[in-house]
């Protein structure tokens, strides 16, 4: 049975559904399988999976990351595999938000832990922060781009008329995860947060700017062919104050959401909204996040000059529209996962791929010169393309190009040096007989949109060293 505003209190789990009525989260019998399984993990504390997550054992099968046995525990060495895919996703993660009018800044990673501000702020995270002490002073690693950019953005003159204003940054984070729970890229010590924050004018503006915000990382989400699962952490007198708001919100989602009430006042947001991706164990995951913050302006002293020439502190919003970098690539390393388990060949977005064409040579003696041909017509339009020009037969290097999850795997043998085509085999099963310049044409109508960059390796797999 549904009940009313007035039952809400603090420290307590509802679920809102997306008719608008709300209910207590362990008298809920409704949503799909995923949404149980949050409420199992969140609301009851059950297990909702043991078994590994596919992704670490494809971390390994695809030379993308390994553990680094001279550093601390969680954090990871890339390949030059992963090297690539985490500086596509960096690109892509920052056009987002240059299609937003963001401006990218680049702060420090070491705080002050004796600053008023970054002692308060930093006590939210306790013991899971890297502290480090070079001299008398004590430093704390940032966990995220909060203390950079607030610090920056309180030494700035800032109108009205410049709000909303956002800042973005590709931080290079630390927390200090305990040891026990570190595991694949979902737990990490060491990571790369795409945060974003937005000064607002007031709360008014906020819940507009966050509206959008919101919209958007649904919409990345179901993109790339997943649907996230949210749980509000809100102030329970906000969630009263705008309840229509927060209906607005779930109206997007068009399911249910979990909600957790927080004790009024204890936080620095009042309403911190986290984005779970089901992985193909069927274990939730936070991945993106926005937050509305109205206590880090006065923290921090960030003011803006309104329109009758008064100082005022703007409210903030944080978000990662996609995560960390490591959880964005666990998703699709965990689609791909999905794909095995439904007996379809595993596979990886054509741009994400770091080899996305194969070229095979039948004959090296007869068709290698063509081969170097079509290999370079497609680096010309930056498309990352090798030749396996090893002594081996045809068969073993198909065999080898499919167990790397390569898109398109291009045979080249007498026939198609005289016709001057080639035979193209898709990874999903397809067998297609294209010149040149339609298999190019092809590739960059499924690359629109997305980052390009050169290959990272050798392109010819003879000369390519053995460790990647």
């Amino acid at each position: 049975m549904s009940i009313s505003l007035s039952d809400v209190f603090e420290n307590e789990f509802y679920v809102l559904d997306f008719d608008g009525k709300l209910y207590f989260a362990d008298e809920f019998d409704g949503g799909d399988d995923n949404f149980q399984r949050l409420l199992d993990r969140e609301v009851f504390s059950k297990s909702v999976a043991r078994e590994e997550s596919p992704h670490i054992r494809y971390l390994t099968k695809l030379r993308i990351a390994d553990n680094e046995p001279l550093s601390d525990a969680g954090h990871l060495s890339y390949l030059p595999n992963g090297a690539l895919m985490i500086d596509l996703l960096k690109r892509y993660s920052t056009n987002v938000v240059l299609n937003l009018g963001a401006y990218p800044v680049v702060t420090s990673i070491m705080y002050d832990l004796g600053s008023p501000p970054i002692k308060k702020h930093a006590s939210l995270f306790g013991q899971r922060m890297y502290k480090v002490k070079p001299g008398k002073r004590e430093f704390v690693l940032r966990y995220a781009a909060c203390f950079g950019q607030f610090a920056m953005l309180s030494r700035k003159y800032i109108s009205y008329k410049d709000l909303p204003l956002r800042v973005f940054e590709l931080a290079d984070s630390y927390r200090y995860e305990q040891r026990g729970e570190l595991t694949g890229l979902t737990r990490v010590r060491r990571f790369f947060m795409p945060d974003m924050h937005v000064l607002t004018k007031d709360i008014e503006m906020a819940k507009e700017e966050f509206y959008r915000l919101y919209k958007l990382i649904l919409d990345e989400g179901r993109k790339f062919g997943w649907e996230y699962y949210s749980l509000y952490n809100i102030d329970p007198e906000f969630l009263k104050n705008n309840f229509e708001f927060i209906k607005s919100l779930v109206e997007l989602e068009g399911k249910p959401v979990l909600i957790h009430t927080v004790e009024s006042g204890k936080y620095y947001w009042v309403l911190n909204v986290e984005f779970h991706y089901i992985d193909s164990t069927g274990r939730p995951v936070e991945t993106a996040t926005v937050q509305i913050d109205v206590g880090n302006g006065e923290r921090f002293n960030i003011t803006y000059v309104d329109e009758d020439g008064s100082k005022k502190h703007p409210v903030i919003l944080h978000t990662a529209i996609h995560g960390s970098l490591e959880r964005f690539l666990f998703e699709f390393l965990e689609e791909a996962a999905k794909m095995e388990r439904r007996g379809i060949k595993p596979r990886l977005p054509t741009w994400l791929s770091p080899i996305q064409v194969r070229i095979i040579p039948v004959n090296l003696e007869r068709n290698l010169d063509y081969a170097i041909k079509v290999l370079e017509n497609l680096e010309s339009k930056m498309i990352r393309v090798d030749i396996d020009d090893r002594d081996a037969t045809v068969g073993r290097k198909i065999k080898d190009a499919e167990s790397f999850w390569i898109p398109y795997i291009v045979v080249i043998g007498d026939k198609e040096v005289a016709e001057e085509k080639l035979s193209v085999r898709t990874r999903d099963g397809e067998n297609l007989v294209l010149t040149i310049e339609e298999f190019i044409g092809l590739l960059e109508k499924e690359l629109a949109g997305y980052p390009k960059e050169r290959l990272y390796i050798d392109k010819f797999l003879s000369k390519r060293a053995s460790f990647v």
